[in-house]
């Protein structure tokens, strides 16, 4: 299996340069401007998305490594590097096939539905292990904006009555986290019933313990050959996360994030068993 092939086009910027997504979000993300705007211009591309911390840049960057892709990365962040170039504003050359991680959409996943040349693999994983993960191993300014950008709806819409301190402080890092990862499985419902057979949805969990029986199906799915080495690329370091919550943590996590979790399950189109 060859490694994905790089090319050294040359960067275009269509705007002054962006090197951090606070940047991205000030300067491209506008309302009335396109974040998948040259999407069409790409042949055949591969998305992969869902809730962020879901282990969508693991198999993102699983999926470069199959036999044909290029790699568009062109900075220190490949997902930001291809939201600028989904965006037009930086420019490389098209030709090729590429994968890009498109979790950064948040509000603006209805964009999917004006594009048809692609295909969407969704990501989804059990709560836990997501929120630890957005409280440990997230910077803070990235919670705050997926909670600015869907979060604080699904807060809204869950008639969960605030806290003295949520009145005085605003809602904690942990509610944030919660009612952002509802915000954004709750989207695999209307994903699934637009895209129908353009989008795969699987577990993240599920994919890593079963990967000899779920990766040949994804990339069947993905219009790649698959490579068994590809499965030596997904390691399960990150699966024991959902237990190294408190107790208490735990029990809030369930009871905000559990059902959103398990209708979402329902919706999986790639399973093992």
């Amino acid at each position: 299996m060859d490694s994905a092939l790089r090319y050294n086009r040359p960067v275009v910027w269509n705007g002054r340069p962006i090197r951090s997504w606070a940047a991205f979000h000030s300067v491209v993300k506008q309302p009335g401007r396109p974040l998948l705007a040259t999407l069409d211009e790409y042949s055949d591309p591969i998305l992969v998305a869902g809730c962020q911390r879901s282990g969508t840049t693991a198999l993102a960057r699983l999926l470069k490594r199959a036999d044909g892709m290029l790699d568009h990365a062109f900075g220190h962040d490949d997902e930001l590097d291809g939201a600028l170039l989904l965006a037009g504003h930086a420019t490389r050359s098209t030709d090729g096939r590429f994968c890009f991680q498109t979790t950064y959409l948040n509000d603006r996943f209805g964009e999917y539905f004006e594009h048809r040349g692609f295909r969407l693999i969704w990501m989804l994983r059990e709560p836990r292990s997501v929120v630890y993960s957005m409280l440990n191993n997230w910077k803070r300014g990235a919670l705050n904006r997926l909670f600015d950008a869907c979060g604080a709806e699904a807060l809204a819409r869950s008639g969960e009555r605030p806290t003295l301190s949520d009145t005085w402080l605003g809602p904690s890092r942990l509610t944030k986290a919660c009612a952002s990862y509802v915000a954004k499985t709750e989207q695999t419902a209307e994903l699934s019933e637009h895209l129908r057979d353009r989008i795969a949805v699987v577990d993240y969990d599920e994919l890593v313990a079963h990967k000899h029986t779920l990766l040949p199906q994804l990339c069947d799915f993905a219009g790649l050959r698959y490579d068994k080495r590809l499965a030596d690329a997904l390691h399960d370091r990150s699966v024991g996360k959902r237990d190294r919550l408190g107790p208490k943590d735990s029990e809030r996590v369930d009871k905000f994030c559990s059902g959103a979790y398990e209708r979402a399950l329902a919706l999986r189109t790639l399973r093992a068993g």
